[in-house]
């Protein structure tokens, strides 16, 4: 086989046969590929072949013999050649009609029109391509062999008889089927023999890929082959952002990812090349040679959808908020993967709605219909990662809400409860040009999540129990009684009290105290009691912000009432216990108030005494003494109001009738342990009938059983053998007293000094009792004679019996527990409890005179003298006279006439004579001396019995009888003024 150059020939594969027979020569077969010589002419028949194998195309000879086709054709006696026969454009060309006889290149070149074979004359194509320069003999050999055996109808036939003939080079045919079958399985592998086409979404129906391959003969992939593809419709390739794309492929499918851009139908189509055949359709021989590469177009189609999925990711901003705080939202808006990346340019809505909840809501549990419709608020996102924040300004209330909460704001929300924002976002929320974003049936909400969800507490609510006995269980203050024996100041009340009251029984000036715990409600339901329980000052709200430091402070008010029975405090206490509401009898008395601040729960003291560093001071009221309370029951109250709060200043706002509490704290009247009894101190005075009495008579003394405060109330107990059902009336306590008289001197006039003791030097003259006194007011004793003068006391006592265990005698131990276990007495030496004794009185010493009457003046003078008169003057024993002469005027002007010597004292004794010389009126003065000298008695001047008229003889013939001069001379003596003669002179005798 040899190249042709010539192009006047054309490039045609000739076969020549030479026959033996002439007459057969025309109806010879031309093989393609092959040349056929016989002996004879085999110069001309050979020419065409010779000048092939001349012109150097590769190929092999078989040796002569006779091949015959099972059509009838034939060559005998000829060698049979198979290779190349010609070049067509540079292109290989093989002959491809092994019974027909090569006579020529005359013919119309044409596409490879056959179905059944054109996928062989493609590999073949592929084939004869790759090798087209390749000279190898062999190679070519087994080419031509390939064509005939693929697309000769002879070819079969044809190499089965190339097979008995045998290569002329000697090559086997063993080494020559096998190089076809390795050239024919490499053809197999590397000619596309299909274009495998499928398409899958990724995201939705927005986003997917289209997965390609070419394939061989065995259905592997092919690599190194380039392609084209175009989107016919609303969609573009990710990797070009076009609808083109252009690429090569690998021995996998190749994944080619788009996007859609609208809503609709795509269409890729896939271009490719692929090897094709020509075919020399010839009036003699066919011809087949490789031609220039053609393109296949492959296509399918689906729908898309231009959408993605947005979501919003929810946290609310704080999730405990307190009233005046609006329950904000922090949005950040997302893209669920399955829909794909965020569409540029979509501006997507949302809205949110917020529901109240009573109770916490459970995520995956509690569902929007088990709660209340609150407000409403749209968000817009126009890209993954955009961030929202919904304050009270972007809020908008529900108005079926405000209508059943009328003033409802998103900043005074009502209710205290959770209220849990849940986001939707559906086409109907769009503009009219974003609908298209979202697939008609998207419907997303991120429903009831924890994380939406902030508890409101619109108001805390302040719990407060006290109790009085825990202030006094560790009191070990003690009162020393009459008996001198010391008891406890604080009994706590036993539950074996006949009352089964609850009570703290106090002496009077015992420390008020009282121990009360303050706590909070669980307001948020988490089961347990903390900070998140509280309202928080304004630097305390906030997430993370709300500890016990900034937690608000509460102002607490006690007060204690006092002045009450046991029946209205035991009713009382019953009633508290009962649920009912008690109110404080009128007679109550407010005795003490205190206020103490805190922001923490706990136990806090509440004292009267400041040193026990109490949180709050008992303050007494006006007109009220702590240590004298009245005696009876007390209770203590207290209250936590709203009105009392200072949350202005803490929070920013006003108290009102439900905040910062749900409602005020009261803790009732004798609610459990809060009652105190101060027990009764009665106070003691007496009052003797008569300060000073005489040796031998009586005394009797009154005593006073008084209240130390004027609202002391006396205590009861229960009386016995009631019956069944009946209510027991209250018996008064029945309380005794002693009293003791004292002598203390045996001076009646002694003084003595009040002291709180009985001196040691008094002495004990008279006892006695004042029995079953039950009330305030005065007892009188019996009358008692004194017979000693001196200076007596009473003293009194109370004497109750306290001794023994009272508690297993519940009604003396309920009586005992009320009255005072201290000493109950006065003073001793009180002046309302003194009497004074006196000795019978001694008839006093009466001392008197006799005068003469009348003496007549005579000669010139007159003598006169006196008659001591004694009566009761025991004690008497000198006495003496003065002799006075009466002057006209007052005493002043009488003159000291003499004195006499001293006489012994006795009665009827005439005082020594005394003569005087003058007429006119005298008197006598006596001075009576006991035995030591003393002056015991001294008589009064001008007293008529003791006045003597000097006269002279015959006076009377002046008309005025002597009866007449000696009452002038009285008179004159008492002070009236008688005109008598006479001067101011004293007269010595």
């Amino acid at each position: 086989m040899g190249r042709n150059n010539n192009s006047t020939r054309g490039s045609t594969i000739r076969h020549v046969v030479r026959t033996i027979a002439a007459g057969v020569a025309a109806a010879a077969t031309l093989a393609a590929g092959m040349l056929v010589a016989g002996t004879a002419d085999a110069a001309d028949m050979r020419d065409p072949f010779e000048r092939s194998i001349q012109n150097g195309n590769p190929g092999l000879w078989a040796n002569m013999g006779t091949i015959t086709f099972s059509n009838g054709h034939k060559y005998e006696d000829m060698e049979q050649s198979l290779g190349v026969v010609d070049k067509v454009n540079g292109k290989n060309v093989y002959c491809i009609q092994a019974d027909t006889l090569y006579t020529g290149t005359a013919g119309t070149w044409g596409e490879w029109t056959d179905a059944k074979t054109k996928p062989d004359a493609q590999r073949l194509a592929w084939l004869t391509d790759k090798y087209n320069g390749n000279t190898d003999d062999l190679t070519q050999a087994a080419i031509a062999g390939l064509i005939h055996q693929k697309l000769d109808p002879m070819g079969e036939e044809y190499l089965k008889g190339i097979e008995r003939l045998g290569w002329k080079d000697g090559t086997s045919w063993d080494t020559y089927t096998k190089k076809m079958n390795e050239l024919w399985n490499e053809a197999v592998a590397n000619t596309p023999s299909n274009l495998d086409m499928r398409y899958q979404y990724t995201i939705g129906q927005r986003k997917g890929t289209i997965d390609v391959g070419i394939q061989n003969g065995n259905g592997g992939f092919l690599s190194g082959i380039t392609y084209t593809a175009t989107l016919k419709g609303p969609a573009v390739f990710d990797q070009t952002g076009k609808n083109t794309i252009s690429g090569t492929t690998t021995n996998s499918a190749q994944h080619v990812a788009w996007t859609a851009t609208g809503n609709g139908k795509v269409m890729p189509v896939f271009n490719y090349k692929v090897p094709k055949a020509a075919k020399l359709s010839s009036p003699n021989q066919n011809l087949m040679a490789a031609t220039d590469p053609e393109t296949v177009s492959k296509n399918i189609q689906f729908e898309v959808l231009n959408n993605f999925k947005p979501t919003i990711e929810s946290n609310q901003t704080d999730h405990r908020i307190e009233y005046g705080h609006a329950p904000e939202d922090d949005l950040t808006w997302h893209v669920d993967p399955s829909g794909g990346d965020w569409i540029e340019g979509a501006t997507i809505k949302s809205t949110g709605t917020l529901y109240y909840f009573a109770k916490k809501p459970v995520e995956g549990q509690t569902t929007v219909k088990d709660g209340v419709k609150a407000a409403t608020a749209t968000v817009t996102g126009d890209k993954d990662g955009a961030t929202n924040h919904v304050d009270a300004a972007s809020i908008t209330m529900d108005p079926d809400f405000v209508k059943t909460h009328p003033g409802a704001r998103a900043s005074s929300l009502p209710d205290t409860g959770w209220y849990t924002w849940v986001w939707q976002i559906t086409p109907d929320m769009q503009d009219a040009n974003m609908k298209q974003y979202l697939s008609t049936d998207y419907d997303w909400s991120d429903n009831v999540l924890e994380a939406e969800s902030t508890q409101h507490v619109r108001n805390m609510q302040p719990t407060i129990k006290s109790s009085v006995s825990d202030a006094y269980k560790n009191d070990q203050s003690t009162v020393t009684g009459a008996d001198g024996t010391e008891r406890p100041s604080v009994q706590i009340g036993s539950a074996q009290a006949s009352d089964k009251t609850d009570v703290v029984y106090l002496e009077k000036g015992s420390v008020i105290r009282d121990k009360v715990t303050l706590g909070v409600t669980d307001v948020n339901g988490d089961g347990k009691v903390d900070t998140q329980d509280w309202l928080h000052t304004k630097d305390g709200q906030g997430e993370g912000r709300e500890t016990e430091a900034n937690q608000i402070t509460l102002t607490v008010n006690g007060a204690i009432y006092g002045g009450m029975t046991r029946e209205q405090a035991e009713q009382a206490q019953k009633d508290t216990a009962a649920g009912k509401t008690v109110e404080l009898p009128k007679q109550a008395v407010k005795l003490a108030t205190t206020t103490f601040t805190t922001n923490k729960a706990g136990d806090y003291l509440l004292s009267s005494r400041k040193g026990e560093k109490p949180a709050g001071v008992w303050k007494a009221e006006n007109g009220i003494d702590l240590t004298n309370p009245p005696s009876g029951y007390a209770t203590f109250v207290y209250d936590i109001a709203n009105r009392d709060q200072d949350t202005k200043n803490q929070t920013g706002i006003e108290p009102s009738r439900d905040y910062p509490f749900a409602k005020d704290v009261h803790e009732a009247p004798f609610t459990a342990d809060e009652t105190v009894m101060f027990r009764l101190t009665p106070k003691l005075d007496s009052t003797v009938s008569s300060k000073e009495v005489k040796a031998g008579e009586t005394t009797v003394d009154k005593l006073v059983v008084a209240k130390t405060n004027e609202k002391d109330v006396w205590p009861t107990y229960p009386e016995t053998n009631v019956t069944e059902g009946e209510t027991p009336k209250g018996t008064p306590l029945s309380l005794d007293f002693h009293g003791v008289l004292y002598k203390v001197s045996d001076d009646p006039s002694a003084a003595i000094e009040e002291t709180d003791t009985v001196p040691e030097n008094a002495v004990k003259v008279h006892e006695t009792d004042i029995k079953d006194v039950t009330k305030f007011g005065t007892y009188t004793t019996d009358s008692f004679t004194l017979t000693e003068s001196g200076t007596y006391a009473w003293h009194w006592v109370m004497t109750p019996s306290l001794t023994g265990d009272q508690n297993h005698n519940p009604l003396a131990a309920l009586a005992w527990r009320q009255l005072t276990h201290g000493k109950v007495q006065h003073a001793f030496g009180l002046a309302s409890e003194i009497v004074r004794v006196r000795k019978p009185e001694t008839p006093k010493c009466e001392v008197s005179t006799k005068s003469q009457g009348e003496v007549t003046f005579e000669n010139g003078k007159a003598d006169l003298h006196d008659e001591l008169l004694l009566k009761n003057c025991s004690d008497a024993a000198k006495a003496e006279f003065e002799l006075w002469k009466q002057s006209n005027g007052d005493q002043s002007g009488d003159v000291l006439i003499t004195v006499t010597g001293k006489v012994d004292a006795k009665d009827g004794i005439h005082s020594p004579t005394v003569t005087v010389h003058e007429t006119g009126t005298y008197y006598w003065r006596e001075k009576v001396y006991d035995q030591t000298g003393k002056l015991i008695s001294y008589g009064d001047a001008r007293k008529p019995n003791e006045t003597v008229l000097v006269k002279e003889k015959g006076l009377a013939s002046t008309g005025v009888g002597t009866p007449m001069l000696l009452w002038a001379g009285v008179l004159a003596g008492a002070g009236i003024a008688l005109a008598l003669a006479g001067s101011r002179k004293r007269i010595r005798l």
